[in-house]
């Protein structure tokens, strides 16, 4: 695994502004290492960061976090790697680049949060 901190992976220094989506306390090994005075509740975020744990959740929420995506910013979608016990059937890295290629996201590059979960990058 990369000696890259989480925060580092997902280029948060270059964000003024997070958001964070559908996240709970499993998420908290990511959650916590996200700078706290750049985290927003409401409005476009340069990072936008949504954990689905299934196929309906994707399809539910991501275009409400592309809503939330400033201009030139980062949509993150996190996700189960399959070789996860808690992996969901049919929601992997090419579902997720699929269902995004509809809203007019393309996916730019993939990280490996932890060894459980990964995460991809999309733009607009």
């Amino acid at each position: 695994m990369s000696d890259k901190t989480i925060a580092e992976k997902l280029y948060v220094k270059n964000a003024a502004t997070i958001a964070v989506l559908n996240a709970d306390a499993r998420h908290a090994f990511v959650t916590g290492q996200l700078p706290a005075e750049k985290l927003v509740d409401s409005g476009p975020a340069d990072l936008v960061l949504l954990f689905v744990h299934a196929s309906t959740e994707l399809e539910a929420l991501l275009p409400q976090a592309r809503t939330r995506l400033a201009p030139k910013g980062a949509l993150w979608v996190a996700y189960l790697k399959g070789t996860s016990k808690s992996h969901a059937a049919g929601l992997h890295r090419d579902t997720i680049r699929t269902f995004a290629a509809t809203l007019g996201l393309d996916s730019v590059a993939m990280i490996a949060l932890d060894a459980d979960w990964s995460a991809l990058r999309l733009k607009a």
